[in-house]
């Protein structure tokens, strides 16, 4: 039986991907998980399902880490907690992901590397005044942000009219 890349080696090479990305002028930060799973997945010994999402969470966290909140006045109270991760999320592109959000929480708290959780992330986006039903950023499905999608929808049939 042919050997398949644990998940830790897979991290490892994702890091070595993101260090690459970094150092390449011409590459922009935030980087993206993109050009390393392609990369990564062309090894023979690549795992043929979950590639994508061990490597994405590499470069969440990374870009996380490189991009901590800031709360009003230094302090994290509840409330300068939800107001950061409020404008955060509100500012779309990949930092603005809820797993970026997480691991800059952690930075900004003094744990870099340690992800807070999706479910409390978006408690603190809420408050902050984040309507969750409509915040998307990313690609793929809009399953949670079911507002994103009619209005999608709506679009599209106003075209067609």
């Amino acid at each position: 039986m042919e050997k398949v890349l644990t998940p830790k080696e897979i991290a490892r090479l994702a890091r070595v991907e993101y260090a690459r990305d970094e150092a390449d002028a011409t590459k922009v930060y935030p980087y993206s998980p993109a050009r390393a799973t392609a990369k990564i997945a062309r090894r023979k010994d690549a795992p043929r399902t979950g590639l994508v999402g061990k490597v994405a969470e590499v470069y969440y966290e990374e870009n996380g880490v490189r991009s901590p909140l800031a709360f009003p006045r230094g302090k994290a109270t509840p409330a300068a907690i939800a107001s950061a991760v409020a404008k955060r999320r509100k500012t779309l592109g990949r930092l603005g992901r809820w797993d970026v959000i997480a691991y800059s929480l952690g930075a900004a708290l003094g744990t870099p590397g340690k992800k807070v959780s999706l479910p409390t992330i978006r408690e603190y986006a809420e408050k902050g005044g984040v309507d969750l039903d409509a915040s998307y950023t990313g690609r793929g499905t809009r399953v949670g942000a079911p507002k994103t999608r009619a209005s999608a929808t709506a679009e599209i049939d106003e075209s067609v009219a």
